[in-house]
């Protein structure tokens, strides 16, 4: 087969014509593509061909550049790249176990201090009333007041 080595004015024609041949869409993503970007084989890093592989959308581009580079990072074979490609489409649509991870556990509501302080105002200054805690944390006693007073405690977002 014979190599037609390309100039840079050639690209947006070629481009294209590729785009064309793939009904607008990125091979990766399925996607309608937006801003096309014109993917190659890298000699330099990858010891690859520098042969046009297709058009691929700009967020798919990136993605693959990323696989791509960290294959070298990890030292990952870049031929064995498509294969763990693969498994690792395979490994993320298996079933999870039942266990969640413990930087995922939900996140502790905070209480804010204006609606403490919208309590504080409205309680019964006959009973020593709770200090607002540390950790802003809904303390039991706090949320039975709130009930009894019939506010509505407000959080900040986390």
């Amino acid at each position: 087969m014979k190599f037609e080595q390309l100039k840079s004015k050639d690209i947006p024609q070629l481009r294209e014509k590729i785009l064309k041949k793939q009904k607008g869409k990125c091979p990766i993503c399925l996607n309608q593509i937006e801003t096309p970007c014109l993917d190659h084989s890298h000699v330099k890093k990858l010891k690859g061909t520098g042969l046009i592989r297709g058009v691929v959308c700009r967020a798919c581009n990136i993605f693959l550049a990323k696989s791509e580079n960290n294959c070298i990072r990890y030292g990952v074979k870049i031929k064995d790249l498509p294969l763990i490609l693969r498994n690792m489409a395979n490994y993320l649509e298996k079933d999870h176990y039942p266990y969640i991870h413990p930087t995922e556990a939900p996140k502790v509501k905070q209480l804010k201090k204006t609606s403490y302080l919208k309590l504080k105002k409205v309680y019964d200054k006959k009973k020593k009333f709770p200090e607002y805690p540390k950790s802003k944390k809904l303390t039991k006693e706090l949320e039975t007041l709130f009930k009894e007073y019939s506010i509505e405690p407000e959080f900040y977002k986390t």
